[in-house]
């Protein structure tokens, strides 16, 4: 994997460490924006939380952070592994299929969870309701061959 550059890697430092201690994301506040979903009156109250997932690195065994939308729908609480519409998941999904036990900050306080893979029937339910909240999650997927996995926090 290509070292990210310092500035980005100052910037993904600075995100993790404002949703540990106010519990919210400048680049979540963004990414909400950017969808529509502050402007959208019927949306208001339902918004992606930002979350600090801490995986355990498949290779290194190092403790890896970054910073993701959480989702709850019907009571399921998940993040998306869809890495901006990129042809391979994510580092980190890489990691939790290797070690499904992880750490999460939500509302600033810290979590272990269980994770796991949506199952066919779960996704089923869930991806619609994903993408009517954030269409974005549906150009991501129409692009690539992959299925973008959700993956459940228990």
């Amino acid at each position: 994997m290509a070292r990210l550059p310092a500035a980005t890697r100052l910037v993904m430092k600075l995100d993790v460490w404002s949703v540990r201690l106010t519990g919210g994301s400048f680049f979540m506040w963004l990414f909400s924006h950017a969808q529509g979903l502050a402007r959208d009156p019927q949306l208001r109250g339902r918004k992606a939380q930002a979350l600090v997932l801490v995986t355990t690195g498949r290779r290194s065994g190092r403790q890896r952070q970054v910073v993701l939308p959480c989702f709850n729908f019907g009571g399921r609480t998940f993040v998306v592994g869809s890495k901006g519409g990129a042809p391979e998941d994510p580092d980190w999904v890489q990691n939790l299929r290797h070690c499904p036990r992880a750490l999460v900050y939500l509302n600033r306080k810290p979590h272990r969870v269980n994770t796991r893979i949506a199952t066919a029937a779960e996704r089923a339910v869930l991806w619609p309701q994903l993408t009517a909240f954030a269409p974005t999650y549906a150009g991501y997927q129409a692009g690539v061959a992959r299925e973008i996995p959700l993956i459940l926090l228990e």
